[in-house]
């Protein structure tokens, strides 16, 4: 297994630097059900981020692209339930895809709920807003 890193994903799906979109789609397309690329949670939140924030790319070209990224044969992901709930929370809502993706693993190791001071996740994401008694 291949553990992959953000930039190596952006320019797999964004291919917008020649040279490094070659050497990434060699890489990934090279891939297999036996020797698979791994994507942590840690990356796909990256991922997630670059393609908002330096892309600019529409939220629903995101989720198309992390539908189509977890379901590729040749990729493992690190907790993959827990990406697709929360990609089922951000597909659905106005969840931002990390708070759902923390509020879904800190379900998942057990926690009862996930206290923020963060409104929009509080209102989105599932999670619980800390507030003065």
């Amino acid at each position: 297994m291949i553990g992959l890193d953000t930039n190596v994903v952006v320019r797999y799906i964004m291919q917008d630097d020649m040279a490094q979109a070659a050497l990434a789609s060699a890489l990934i397309e090279g891939l297999s059900d036996d020797q698979p690329g791994f994507i942590s949670v840690v990356t796909c939140v990256e991922i997630v981020w670059v393609l908002t924030r330096s892309y600019r790319l529409p939220r629903d070209a995101i989720i198309e692209t992390l539908e189509i990224l977890l379901s590729a044969y040749q990729l493992r992901f690190e907790h993959k339930p827990d990406l697709y709930r929360a990609l089922g929370d951000y597909k659905s809502g106005k969840a931002d895809f990390a708070d759902a993706l923390i509020h879904r693993l800190n379900l998942s190791a057990g926690c009862d709920k996930t206290v923020t001071f963060d409104v929009a996740a509080a209102d989105h994401a599932g999670m619980t807003l800390i507030t003065a008694a």
